[in-house]
């Protein structure tokens, strides 16, 4: 057996600040995208690496607090599974 025959999938929820809009309102998106990983941790860590890299390219800010979930089903890296934009 390989090394990834013992990774799972995660997806993982990154949240960036884009700006205010003109009545003042602050603007995220949540993304969710999915990593092979064998723990939640290395899925984390994949993650931070791919967001930050989304954020400076975006110039948006990233909070740092993400949210991780076990998938199952066949090849989904680095996959966007879900976006959202709101304002506060």
């Amino acid at each position: 057996m390989s090394l990834e025959d013992y990774m799972e999938w995660f997806g993982v929820r990154s949240v960036y600040h884009f700006g205010v809009n003109s009545k003042g309102h602050n603007i995220f998106e949540e993304r969710v995208v999915v990593f092979k990983a064998r723990s939640f941790e290395e899925a984390h860590q994949k993650a931070e690496h791919e967001a930050s890299g989304y954020a400076k390219n975006l110039d948006f800010e990233l909070h740092h607090e993400q949210v991780a979930y076990k998938q199952d089903g066949g090849s989904l890296e680095r996959y966007e599974k879900y976006t959202y934009q709101s304002e506060y």
